[in-house]
C-alpha cells in the first residue's frame, strides 16, 4: 500500500483565504491557544457560550433527532427526502475542551447534501470535566446505539480532535473485534498532545489558530489519568493494522501538520490504503472553512467517500 500525497491548494491563495489570514491575525485567534492562561479564558468562554446549533440552511434539508446517549446530546440528520445512501459518524474538533461551531454544523450541511448520507453526530464531553476514556466511551455508546439502527457506519469523518477521536474509536472496535467502517477521512488530525515534534518550532510562526503551549494543556486535561503519549490520547502511537482505508487532510500552516503526516507514514507502514492532500500556505481545518480551497478539497473528499457506491 502507498500514500498518495496531493497538493489541493492553488499556487496562489485566494483572495478570500488571503483575507480570512487577515482577520485571523486582526481577531488574535491564536490567543486561545498561545498560552495556558488563553486556553484557560477560552474554556471560560466556551461554556457560556454552548455548543451552536444547527443553522437554517441545514434544517431545510434535513430531519434532525436529537436524543441523550450515555449522558451525551447525539444528532441523527437524516435527508429530508428520507433516501440515504450512506451512514457517516462525524465527529467535530476543538481541541477536546471546545464544542461544536457554526462552522461545523455548515460543513454538515454540504456532507449531508453531497453524500445523500445519515450523519450521526455526537456532542461528546469536553475536557477538563471529561477525559480520554470517558469521553471514548461516550462516543463509543452513540456509536453502537447507530450500528442497531444502522448495520453499520460507512465512514468515520473527524477534524482536529474529532480526528483523533475517529482513531481512538477504531483501536476501540478492533480491540472489541467489532467491524469498523470502510472509509475514514482525519481532517487536520490532532493526533499528538506531547506537541514533541521539533519542526512544530519554526511552524508556529506561521500557524495562525494554534500555539502549541495551551494545545499542549488541553491535551494534559483530556488525557486524565493516561499519559500523553498513550495510543487513545495521542494516535500518532497507535498500532493501525486493520484500521480503514484512510484520507488526511494537512495544511501546511499547522503545527498538528508534522504528525498528521507521520500518522500517515504508519497507516502506509501498518499496510492501510492512505491518501494525503496538503493545502499549501492553508491553515488548521481549511476544508470546512468558508474559503474556495475547501470547495477543492470536499470535492476531492466526495469522490473518495462514494468510491464503493459507484
Amino acid at each position: 500500500m502507498t500514500a498518495r500525497n496531493t497538493h489541493t491548494a492553488p499556487k496562489r491563495l485566494s483572495l478570500r483565504a488571503q483575507a480570512l489570514k487577515i482577520l485571523l491575525r486582526l481577531m488574535r485567534r491564536k490567543k486561545i491557544w498561545a498560552s495556558v492562561a488563553g486556553m484557560e479564558e477560552g474554556i471560560r468562554q466556551a461554556r457560556q457560550e454552548g455548543p451552536a446549533r444547527p443553522g437554517s440552511s441545514l434544517l431545510r434539508h434535513a430531519e434532525l433527532r436529537t436524543e441523550i446517549i450515555a449522558g451525551s446530546e447525539v444528532y441523527t440528520l437524516v435527508p429530508r427526502d428520507g433516501v440515504s445512501a450512506q451512514t457517516i459518524l462525524y465527529i467535530h474538533g476543538g481541541g477536546y475542551i471546545r464544542p461544536i461551531t457554526k462552522y461545523h454544523w455548515e460543513f454538515l450541511t454540504w456532507l449531508l447534501q453531497a453524500q445523500q448520507a445519515t450523519i450521526v453526530v455526537p456532542l461528546y464531553p469536553l475536557a477538563p470535566e471529561s477525559t480520554c476514556q470517558a469521553t471514548v466511551r461516550a462516543v463509543r455508546s452513540a456509536h453502537d446505539l447507530a450500528v442497531q439502527r444502522h448495520e453499520r457506519f460507512d465512514a468515520f469523518i473527524g477534524d482536529s480532535a474529532g480526528a483523533g477521536l475517529c482513531l481512538a474509536l477504531c483501536q476501540d472496535l478492533r480491540n472489541s473485534a467489532l467491524e469498523l467502517p470502510r472509509r475514514m477521512v482525519l481532517i487536520s488530525p490532532f493526533v499528538d498532545v506531547t506537541l514533541s515534534n521539533p519542526a512544530i518550532i519554526e511552524t508556529d510562526k506561521r500557524d495562525l489558530m494554534l500555539g502549541p503551549a495551551g494545545a499542549r494543556e488541553a491535551g494534559r486535561l483530556y488525557a486524565g489519568e493516561l499519559p500523553l503519549d498513550h495510543p487513545m490520547v495521542s494516535p500518532v502511537y497507535a498500532d493501525l493494522r486493520g484500521f480503514p482505508t484512510m484520507q488526511v487532510f494537512v495544511a501546511s500552516d499547522d503545527i498538528a501538520g508534522h504528525d498528521a503526516l507521520i500518522l500517515a507514514e504508519r497507516a502506509r507502514e501498518a499496510a492501510v490504503e492512505t491518501e494525503v492532500h496538503i493545502g499549501s500556505g492553508l491553515m488548521h481545518v481549511w476544508p470546512i472553512l468558508p474559503i474556495p480551497e475547501a470547495s477543492i478539497s470536499r470535492a476531492a473528499m466526495s469522490e473518495f467517500l462514494q468510491k464503493d457506491h459507484l
